[in-house]
């Protein structure tokens, strides 16, 4: 254990001993939770995380908190870096903000680094997931937004300090997780200073089977808030963070080191006139220093490649709600400026005589989109209705798009990188009150997308699920997103819950990729197929449900099922008949599955009160079911079905302490997910650990 670690652990013990009437004059800033049934989100379908489920989880990772809600995966190619998947829809297809806000760029081609991997999971309060095109005042909506809130200023009367933080160990890839937060508040200001660290080893999977997943990571933050007056707030907030030496088995590259330093400012006033209800603005940077190289994989002795990336993402946004006798309307203007610049610079260690290569992955890409967005909504006494929509200017350029050979001599070259687009979303739903009982929700939505930084830039890499070089096409034109959503929400009179949903998709000018002749390009990676470029496909079909069951919170057994599965389709996709290595001839598949899609799944979990909820054990069994609609055009694998369960213990030690700890697979069962990536250089997946034993320490004082 290090000595940051260890100061945390100081700290730990040391607030464990404070006595608690020392604050009893104040009033303490104790977290307030609100246990619903995912409320009455206005026509729309919507899923949340509170905070006692973010606080009991043995993840360590933003993304596999996701997992726990259905229709949602995610893509494993490390230890950390869960790339969320929401009903088939991934990547740059979701939308991920911080506190409604901030956006993260990640400095990864392959994304080791998605949005999710740079926010710490001890400083999240809760999460909320806005599934479908719809929630189109965060931003441009395609496949869904993930909202995923910190901390917010809380004001007392009278001064006081709260100190809280957490300690986790597990023994599979062992290694700890340490918290430690100082919060306090006044009348006019309220403050938080934190800091973390968590470090974990290579873990054994359920045949005994070491995988690399090291990690080391430090995070810290510090944030400041001012009433102004009777109405309004500001605040400002610096999250910094630090990655060291994080193993990516199913990757050609480690990560070595990255820097994420995020910084965002918010002002807010409420009730500023009888027709103003709220003004917002917002403003955040996030800078991302990231460093890749191979230097643990077995050709490191032939090429050492080492890859440098600055990846920048700074935006404004100002929101003006109104009220409207029955209704409301939310009106703003967003404007979000990514930049993107990197090298791989590679060294010939076998031939000494041959020059450095530097290979541009980004040349001073830049994306720009600016947004103007309106929502309206109007509550009746049988129905809600909500109505939104938005219009994006998206432009990009980027220095020249190119590769050179070992002469210095264009490989492959493009100068035609600028483009511009004008998007049009919008997006309807209602929630019809049916009877005191039951309710129906319908959604209707219409979401663009301009294409990402990879999708119209990238040059020459491996950077899909297939075994192909990439290459980028600024001349590809927007995806939307058509979808119909249709829910039904029972609450009997017994206080059980019932959430059933079922989803329809057609998008059109679908992103895709298609293998091009070695005339335009050829692979530069050792053991690809050849070289593939991102094209608009006319069209592809999602389609799919998600159910959910919940006893009544009061009683003193509490038991949740639910279930969900998609399916997506390409009615015309290309298919590549290959012969020792190489593609010898191109044909037409019809209605080929979607890569990357996750299998049926179903949940159930149950858990029981014990000496008035002091001690509360909880066992989830979680069946996944076998996928064999998989693409043949990406070249992808089935999976098999597996049943893993976990089981674990809440005991409340005192009004300051309670202990988590538990045992995931339980029966240490062999098996992999089907998004997990297969580890480099074979076909053999990256399977999940074993048998995990897990122990929480959560304090707060």
């Amino acid at each position: 254990m290090d000595k940051y670690s260890m100061l945390l652990l100081f700290m730990f013990l040391f607030a464990l001993v404070l006595p608690a009437a020392a604050q009893h004059d104040t009033i303490a800033l104790t977290e307030v939770e609100i246990i619903d049934f995912k409320g009455d989100e206005c026509g729309r379908p919507v899923d949340r995380i509170q905070p006692a489920a973010i606080k009991q989880t043995s993840a360590i990772d933003a993304g596999m908190l996701l997992s726990g809600i259905p229709n949602i995966s995610g893509v494993r190619k490390g230890p950390n870096g869960f790339d969320p998947v929401i009903r088939g829809f991934k990547y740059s297809q979701l939308n991920v903000l911080l506190n409604g806000v901030t956006k993260i760029e990640g400095g990864c081609p392959n994304r080791m680094d998605p949005a999710t991997a740079h926010v710490d999971i001890n400083s999240i309060t809760n999460i909320t997931v806005y599934k479908g095109p719809y929630a189109l005042k965060f931003g441009p909506s395609f496949g869904g937004i993930i909202n995923i809130s910190t901390w917010q200023p809380r004001f007392s009367n009278v001064y006081a300090t709260h100190l809280k933080g957490n300690v986790g160990l597990q023994n599979n890839g062992y290694g700890y997780n340490s918290t430690l937060t100082l919060e306090g508040s006044g009348k006019m200001f309220s403050y938080a200073i934190s800091g973390g660290a968590k470090k974990y080893g290579d873990y054994r999977d359920g045949a005994g089977r070491w995988v690399n997943a090291s990690l080391q990571q430090h995070n810290s933050s510090a944030r400041l808030g001012f009433k102004i007056g009777k109405k309004s707030m500001f605040d400002a907030q610096v999250d910094l963070s630090k990655g060291i030496n994080i193993d990516f088995p199913a990757l050609s590259m480690d990560e070595r080191e990255d820097r994420t330093n995020i910084y965002t400012v918010n002002y807010k006033g409420t009730n500023v006139s009888n027709i103003i209800k709220l003004v917002k603005i917002n403003g955040w940077m996030s800078v991302v220093n990231h460093t890749m190289d191979n230097k643990n994989r077995t050709f490191s002795d032939t090429v050492v490649a080492v890859s440098v990336i600055d990846a920048r993402d700074a935006g404004i946004r100002g929101e003006v709600k109104f009220n409207m006798k029955q209704g409301t309307i939310e009106s703003g203007l967003d404007y979000e400026h990514i930049y993107k610049n990197g090298q791989r610079i590679k060294s010939m260690i076998k031939q000494p005589g041959l020059p450095v290569k530097n290979e541009s992955i980004w040349s001073n890409a830049v994306i720009d989109n600016m947004g103007i967005y309106s929502e309206y909504q109007l509550e009746r006494k049988a129905i809600n209705w909500i109505v939104s929509g938005r219009v994006d200017f998206n432009s990009a350029k980027s220095n020249p798009m190119e590769r050179l050979g070992m002469n210095d001599l264009p490989f492959y070259f493009e100068d035609s990188t600028a483009s511009k687009y004008l998007n049009i979303s919008f997006s309807a739903g209602l929630t019809w009150k049916l009877n005191v009982n039951n309710r129906l929700i319908v959604s209707l939505g219409h979401g663009v997308r301009s294409p990402d930084m990879t999708e119209r830039f990238i040059v020459l890499l491996p950077v899909g699920y297939d075994r192909y070089d990439y290459l980028g096409n600024p001349g590809l034109k927007p995806e939307a997103n058509n979808e119909f959503d249709v829910g039904l929400r029972h609450y009997s009179k017994s206080k059980w819950y019932f959430d059933g949903n079922i989803f329809l998709s057609y998008v059109t000018h679908f992103i895709g990729s298609k293998k091009v002749p070695p005339s335009i390009a050829r692979p530069q990676t050792k053991g690809v197929l050849g070289v593939k470029q991102f094209v608009n496909f006319p069209a592809v079909w999602l389609t799919g449900f998600e159910v959910s069951l919940e006893s009544p919170i009061e009683k003193r057994w509490h038991l949740n099922i639910n279930a969900a599965y998609t399916y997506g389709f390409n009615p015309a996709a290309p298919g590549y008949k290959i012969e020792n290595g190489q593609v010898v001839d191109e044909y037409v598949i019809k209605n080929d599955p979607l890569p990357e899609i996750p299998p049926f799944e179903a949940n159930i979990s149950f858990q029981y009160k014990l000496f008035n909820g002091k001690l509360v054990p909880v066992i989830n069994w979680r069946g996944v079911a076998a996928q064999k609609a998989i693409s043949v055009s990406y070249g992808e694998q089935t999976s098999k079905s597996f049943q893993v369960i976990n089981i674990k213990i809440n005991y409340k030690f005192s009004a300051n302490l309670t202990v988590w700890g538990g045992v995931n697979n339980v029966f240490n069962k062999s098996y992999f997910e089907h998004l997990n990536r297969n580890i480099i250089g074979s076909f053999t997946p990256l399977y999940e650990p074993g048998r995990n034993f897990f122990v929480n320490f959560i304090f707060n004082f």
